[in-house]
């Protein structure tokens, strides 16, 4: 399968999570590596409310006060490298007040983990302070569904 098709079928399978979790909103940060995720957002709007960013850290606070006041989950969708470091406060904050903030973090392959690639940091413990579970896809059909 190609890098085309395996990211649409695995952006596919993430909104479709998603919406089965009762996500209704989605913060958008635009980037390069998460394109094939806000164009799917994008073509989602009849099922989610899409709110675009160009900053993550007020995406993040902006997603927790629609969970608070929609009482539901939100997640925030950002790009690779330090980008998702910047939720980190608002991931906290969800996680010491009970609320379901969802970070959906694009992220560079494995195989350049570790290697000094443009905008790479290991963003699997990112969110280890929050003791939010983390799920490291590279391919559809790990969700599960």
């Amino acid at each position: 399968m190609s890098a085309a098709a395996t990211n649409r079928a695995l952006t596919a399978e993430i909104l479709v999570a998603l919406h089965a979790a009762g996500v209704r909103t989605i913060c958008i940060c635009p980037g390069g590596r998460n394109a094939p995720l806000v164009l799917a957002c994008e073509a989602a709007r009849g099922s989610f409310d899409v709110v675009s960013f160009f900053e993550e850290r007020s995406a993040a606070f902006f997603a927790l006060g629609r969970i608070r006041r929609d009482q539901a989950p939100a997640a925030v969708i950002t790009t690779s490298g330090t980008a998702a470091a910047e939720l980190l406060p608002a991931m906290l904050e969800a996680a010491h007040t009970g609320l379901p903030l969802i970070a959906v973090t694009a992220d560079r392959p494995r195989h350049l983990r570790g290697t000094g690639a443009p905008q790479t940091i290991n963003q699997l413990p990112l969110f280890a302070a929050a003791n939010t579970p983390v799920i490291d896809l590279d391919a559809a059909g790990q969700l599960g569904l």
